[in-house]
């Protein structure tokens, strides 16, 4: 199981793994999963990380970050016959998607197949950044990321809808209202299920990977069914984690 956290800014650039997810792994084995639960880091102050990457600023385009998760993931699991799930939050999930088109479409550097049995992405900017967001992320900061991340960037034209592993990927997209940096481009790329936060619950784009109680309004789809409400949805890591055990159950 693969933890990939986003965007971090500063100079040089990097977050505590163990603090950015520790509300979801801390549930997740409460919750009884079953193996390894490996957070990544790939910048260069990066910390309490269980897998490192790379090393990297915040110029390392997308595309090289998503080789080199492929590249780990292939190494620890892959090479032995073995699958992973990954939860992706905002830009890690777009991380994921650049891992698995690379070896999608073959490309020179990826390994030759990567076994990846569920996706699920936690506020992803699968259609770019919000306007406000991506033009602050640019002016503020101006990095070859921001500049991946904005809307019809070349990184996002060349990323694969819903790509797959040799074995076939199942993704889930979940987002909320709230979150003003992503907005609804959470849930705008082809996927087999979605859900979607539509009320006022006052959530910050990080509070998306913090939620792990309680029960929320939700709109839920897996495809191709027509979408469906309830007022009883589980908590963005509950769904997350039951994105990765089942099929339709929110």
């Amino acid at each position: 199981m693969y933890f990939v956290k986003g965007y971090s800014k500063g100079s040089p650039p990097g977050a505590n793994c163990k603090t950015y997810w520790k509300p979801a792994t801390t549930a997740f084995t409460q919750w009884g999963w079953q193996g390894k639960l490996h957070t990544v880091g790939f910048y260069t102050r990066d910390r309490g990380c269980s897998v490192t990457i790379a090393r990297r600023g915040t110029d390392a385009s997308l595309r090289t970050l998503g080789r080199a998760l492929a590249k780990d993931i292939y190494r620890r699991y892959t090479s032995k016959g073995k699958s992973v799930d990954i939860v992706g939050h905002s830009m890690g999930g777009l991380i994921v998607r650049a891992a698995l088109t690379g070896v999608q479409q073959k490309l020179p550097g990826w390994p030759t197949k990567l076994y990846v049995e569920d996706v699920v992405t936690l506020g992803t900017p699968h259609d770019g950044l919000s306007t406000l967001a991506g033009i602050g992320c640019s002016l503020a900061y101006g990095t070859r990321q921001c500049q991946d991340m904005r809307h019809e960037s070349s990184f996002l034209d060349w990323a694969a809808q819903s790509p797959q592993g040799t074995q076939g990927t199942d993704w889930t997209l979940i987002g909320a209202a709230d979150d003003d940096v992503v907005d609804d481009s959470a849930l705008r790329m082809s996927a087999s299920h979605s859900v979607w936060y539509p009320g006022s619950n006052g959530w910050s784009h990080g509070a998306l990977t913090d939620i792990t109680a309680g029960t929320y309004a939700m709109n839920y789809r897996n495809w191709p069914t027509p979408p469906l409400e309830t007022q009883n949805g589980a908590a963005p890591i509950r769904a997350a984690m039951h994105a990765l055990y089942w099929e339709k159950n929110w």
